[in-house]
């Protein structure tokens, strides 16, 4: 299995997402281009993120977090 690594995805705000999702307990996973260039060693210049929280519901859980 193949991981990818970056300082996008251990860079504080990317975790503060991860972490307000995953805290009100959804699903929250990378996901699109971000993946793509990471494991092609290109630079990420967004990211995506897939939830299984709904649109409201991530903006409880980043209300919640400070976001």
């Amino acid at each position: 299995m193949t991981q990818i690594a970056g300082a996008w995805l251990t860079h504080a705000g990317t975790q503060a997402v991860l972490r307000a999702l995953t805290d009100g307990g959804y699903a929250a996973y990378l996901v699109g281009g971000c993946v793509r260039n990471a494991l092609l060693g290109a630079p990420v210049g967004d990211i995506d993120i897939a939830t299984s929280a709904t649109p409201d519901q991530t903006t409880a859980c980043a209300h919640s977090a400070g976001l």
